[in-house]
């Protein structure tokens, strides 16, 4: 159950959900969600979220001036890709093929430290770009997903990757996680990072202490991690 209010000229989503407390989530894009229990008195609301107001200025403010300029990509040759934290030049192919390991033709790959395109290709190169750090998401978490079900005390029932535009990830209810295709040009600490967040969802659905601790338990710098989406975020595009 959703809504939402205007308090000192900020718009807030009000998101009710099965926990005990108010919470406060600032989103990369700067809408602001407070969680609350189902039955949270409107006024109750109010009066939290104006004792948070100056906390919430400052933290939009941070937000915006660490995402101020997001990434344009020209895909022109010696422009960088990331790719797990490391950055790599693209290479535009004008004659030949290019060709994976299996020894098929493909319009893009990463070969010998470069990302390598069929020129013929660059008007889509985008489209090929998504679809390749699609695979790559795809094969981390089959590797990474049972590396760390087991310390987290969870079953991931599924995955998908897919274009979750101002959010990394999420944790469906029945044991299903959605993943922007967008994290794995991260480092892949962060990625794991992302990854055991939305694992300790499935245990904690808020961001509470025992959430938290779950984390801390698989990740103890998880902070770091946390520190580097918010001021990194903006240069995990293409």
């Amino acid at each position: 159950m959703t809504d939402k209010i205007i308090v000192h000229g900020i718009e807030y989503l009000i998101k009710r959900t099965k926990r005990s407390s108010l919470g406060i989530t600032i989103e990369r894009d700067g809408m602001v969600t407070i969680n609350t229990p189902l039955r949270a008195d409107p006024k109750a609301i109010e009066s939290f979220v104006s004792s948070k107001t100056i906390w919430i200025r400052q933290k939009l403010a941070y937000k915006s001036q660490t995402n101020r300029e997001r990434v344009r990509r020209d895909f022109v040759s010696g422009q960088g890709f990331l790719y797990l934290g490391r950055s790599y030049r693209l290479r535009l192919i004008n004659n030949g093929r290019v060709v994976n390991q299996k020894g098929v033709s493909t319009s893009l790959l990463l070969h010998n430290g470069y990302f390598e395109l069929l020129e013929q290709e660059k008007e889509r190169a985008r489209k090929h770009f998504i679809k390749w750090y699609k695979k790559q998401t795809e094969e981390q978490l089959r590797i990474r997903i049972p590396r760390y079900a087991n310390r987290i005390g969870v079953e991931v029932k599924d995955f998908r990757v897919l274009d979750l535009g101002n959010r990394w990830a999420s944790c469906g209810k029945k044991g299903t996680l959605n993943f922007s295709w967008r994290t794995v040009m991260s480092p892949i600490q962060v990625f794991d990072y992302i990854l055991v967040h939305e694992m300790a969802h499935m245990l904690e659905r808020g961001h509470t202490k025992n959430f938290w601790r779950t984390v801390s338990r698989v990740i103890y710098d998880y902070e770091e991690h946390k520190i580097w989406l918010q001021e990194h975020g903006a240069e995990l595009d293409i």
